[in-house]
């Protein structure tokens, strides 16, 4: 979901949810008229991109699904069981009375978004949860001194919609849910305050959790690296599998990993990059996290590889350069290509 592309929004409506004001309450009564409204779509669209795309946006699943809650109107929303008009009032309905209830949350608008994207080379229905603060900014105002001067002053305006290059503070991105998916949503919330009032958007609101802990994306990065590793090690020269391998290694024995950074930063052709990044992407949908240490210890303490006709070798890491000699790939007329393997030990017993 991360890596969606092509974004088509199909619909949208946006609610005021303002307690602190006596018309800070409003809720639209129909959808916003998207065509002719190019600009207007391209600024959601931008928002839904950069919003997916940050590493701080973490995969997450409902607690529980119920009907008469978020999780249940979210379902009943992507299967065309709600309307929208009906279900985002329903939303910003919820949301409103938990703002209401502690002064220390920032008004907002919450603006509700159907939208296709492709993935995976398929085209997926989502829909986003936009929570955005207005903002402040200074306009240009002409005025005139006592003596008769032009000169330019500025005055505030209030309640703006911030820009695109300005970065949303929470937001959900929700995904089909029948059947029910390994995780439900990509999640965003900079909160940093208390962490009483910094939970209200994801436990109070969503009603939602981590989808994965350290240890489970720790896993799913390790299988998603040498998965993507073996993809294209018949394409990399021997020095480039060689770095492609130390630079695993330097991922899952760091204590904190960004996944785009680390990609960026291989000495690969780009279609490499953007192939391991693929590959990655299917098994991991977060992208910047910390590295459960014990754990990564275990998983790189020994090196497994398989062959044909049911082959396995297992070496320790500390010797695998003392007994795996030379791997080469060979290509001769008018038979599959192998690999030859010299293989270095001083002991070759058979296991009953």
């Amino acid at each position: 979901m991360r890596d969606a592309t092509d974004i088509q929004l199909d619909q949208l409506i946006v609610h005021i949810l303002d307690p602190k004001r006596p018309d800070g309450f409003v809720l639209s009564e129909c959808t916003i008229p998207l065509e002719g409204n190019q600009r207007l779509i391209d600024y959601f669209v931008a928002h839904i991109q950069n919003s997916l795309k940050d590493p701080t946006a973490k995969a997450a699943r409902f607690v529980a699904m119920d009907d008469e809650v978020v999780s249940g109107i979210c379902k009943a929303l992507l299967e065309g069981r709600l309307d929208l008009v009906r279900g985002s009032r329903r939303l910003a309905q919820q949301l409103y009375e938990i703002i209401a209830k502690d002064r220390r949350i920032n008004a907002c608008d919450l603006a509700v978004c159907l939208y296709r994207a492709e993935s995976q080379h398929s085209v997926s229905r989502y829909l986003a949860l936009l929570n955005i603060e207005p903002s402040e900014v200074f306009r240009h105002k002409k005025e005139y001194d006592p003596q008769g001067n032009l000169y330019v002053n500025f005055e505030i305006e209030t309640e703006v919609m911030p820009t695109t290059r300005e970065k949303l503070q929470k937001c959900a991105f929700i995904q089909q849910l029948e059947p029910r998916p390994d995780y439900d949503m990509m999640l965003l919330d900079r909160q940093k305050r208390g962490k009483d009032v910094a939970k209200f958007f994801i436990k109070d609101f969503m009603g939602a959790k981590p989808a994965l802990d350290a240890r489970e994306r720790t896993d799913h990065l390790y299988k998603g690296l040498v998965s993507a590793h073996n993809q294209i090690r018949s394409e990399l020269q021997p020095n480039e599998d060689e770095s492609l391998h130390q630079a695993i290694q330097v991922a899952i024995k760091s204590d904190r990993i960004n996944i785009d950074t680390w990609v960026k930063a291989l000495p690969l052709p780009e279609e490499h990059k953007t192939q391991i990044k693929q590959v990655i992407s299917q098994k991991l949908p977060d992208c910047e996290f910390e590295i459960d240490e014990t754990y990564a210890q275990k998983l790189i303490r020994k090196r497994h590889f398989r062959g044909d006709h049911g082959l396995r070798v297992e070496v320790s890491e500390e010797k695998y350069k003392q007994v795996i000699r030379s791997v080469e790939p060979v290509e001769e007329p008018g038979t599959p290509p192998y690999y030859c393997i010299v293989i270095h030990t001083e002991k070759w017993e058979e296991v009953p």
